[in-house]
């Protein structure tokens, strides 16, 4: 049986992974972090939970840690599964006595992993993008020649910030100078200026082996669901943009439909696993298993573009209790993994605490509007 070492910051991409990767298999799962994946040794989806800086200065522990790991136990597999993971992992490669999962090119993680340079990736190769142009730091924002050259709102944005970080539309002078311009605390210092599509995300998710692409998923959310579904620009996107970069891993890529128009523009990409993975092991395509055991030339491509999955909790599904209490296979497994591991317990109840929030303002409002208008039914 092999043994899995996660390498990552991100609480969020981690969790997920070692959901995924419980769904599949009870291999060893060991997770390597740092503060940020502190709270995880009380998962049991991982036996061992080490410290490391990803900075620099732990570089030949890390080394040292993992050769010792993978000389313990033949057939353990290196995930690095973010960007800093994947950076570390590259800095050390050539010491390295372990698999390592697949991982994208320094060069190519990093053109993929700033906004700027995917953009300019994009436009060089024909993809479609939304007007966007590099201003570096804040002062050197013009509100009236943005608003004249993009229309108002346009995004500002960070080129080299996750999870949102950094993004604003703004929908004003005011808005301008109040949340940017005059705010300190936004202090970045590579900033870009997007146009501002209206309309739907919609999200292409990848596995490629050495610029081929061997799986893919497109999907949107709709209202609790990730729904998948199929869409042929981003199909040709998903063999485009891997072939002509000769893209080896994982990526999942931020579009958006123009409602105007029905065009999809991609807006950034992530060179690395993402939070909402675990909904495509519900529909039947797990990229980590797939990552650590590709699929024969023969194969073909795997698609998932039909189907859906709850972004609730499984104890707040009643449609799945059946699966979670029952079924053997990597539904309930993965189920169970999000309900019984102790860790994931409490992202469920800080899901819950949010849920009783909303609840309560929703009761709130029908008690100040006299009460559900036209037959309407306040719901969680």
């Amino acid at each position: 049986m092999n043994r899995f070492l996660v390498v990552g910051k991100s609480k969020y991409v981690v969790l997920a992974v070692l959901q995924a990767i419980r769904s599949f298999t009870d291999a060893q799962t060991i997770v390597i972090g740092d503060e940020e994946t502190y709270a995880m040794r009380w998962s049991s989806l991982c036996t061992e939970k080490l410290a490391i800086r990803f900075d620099g200065p732990s570089d030949l522990a890390f080394v040292g840690m993992v050769n010792r790991l993978a000389k313990d136990c033949p057939g353990t597999i290196l995930l690095p599964v973010d960007c800093d993971g994947v950076r570390l992992v590259h800095r050390v490669y050539q010491q390295l006595q372990v698999d390592i999962a697949p991982i994208p090119a320094p060069e190519i993680m990093e053109t993929f992993d700033d906004k700027w340079l995917f953009h300019q990736f994009c436009s060089a190769h024909g993809l479609r993008v939304p007007t966007t142009r590099f201003v570096g730091s804040k002062d050197k924002l013009d509100y009236e020649a943005i608003a004249e050259e993009f229309s108002v709102p346009f995004v500002v944005k960070p080129t080299n910030m996750a999870g949102s970080m950094g993004v604003k539309i703004v929908t004003s002078r005011e808005d301008f100078e109040a949340n940017i311009l005059f705010n300190p605390a936004y202090d970045y210092s590579s900033l870009i200026v997007q146009r501002y599509i209206d309309g739907p995300d919609i999200d292409l998710s990848l596995l490629a082996d050495h610029g081929k692409v061997s799986a893919f998923a497109i999907q949107r959310v709709v209202a609790a669901r990730i729904e998948f579904l199929p869409n042929p620009y981003l199909e040709m996107v998903a063999s485009n943009i891997c072939s002509q970069s000769g893209y080896h891993g994982l990526m999942h890529i931020d579009a958006r439909i123009d409602k105007r128009t029905g065009n999809v523009y991609l807006i950034e990409a992530n060179p690395r696993y993402w939070a909402s993975l675990t909904a495509a092991v519900v529909c039947g395509l797990n990229f980590v298993a797939a990552s650590v055991a590709p699929l024969a030339s023969t194969s073909g491509v795997r698609r998932l573009t039909t189907g859906s999955a709850s972004c609730r909790h499984p104890v707040l599904q009643p449609s799945s209790w059946k699966d979670l209490v029952m079924d053997a296979g990597y539904l309930g497994r993965l189920f169970r993994a999000k309900t019984f591991d102790l860790y994931s317990v409490g992202q469920f109840g800080r899901e819950l605490s949010d849920s009783c929030v909303r609840y309560a303002q929703k009761k709130a409002i029908l008690r100040i509007n006299g009460g559900p208008q036209h037959g309407s039914v306040a719901k969680l």
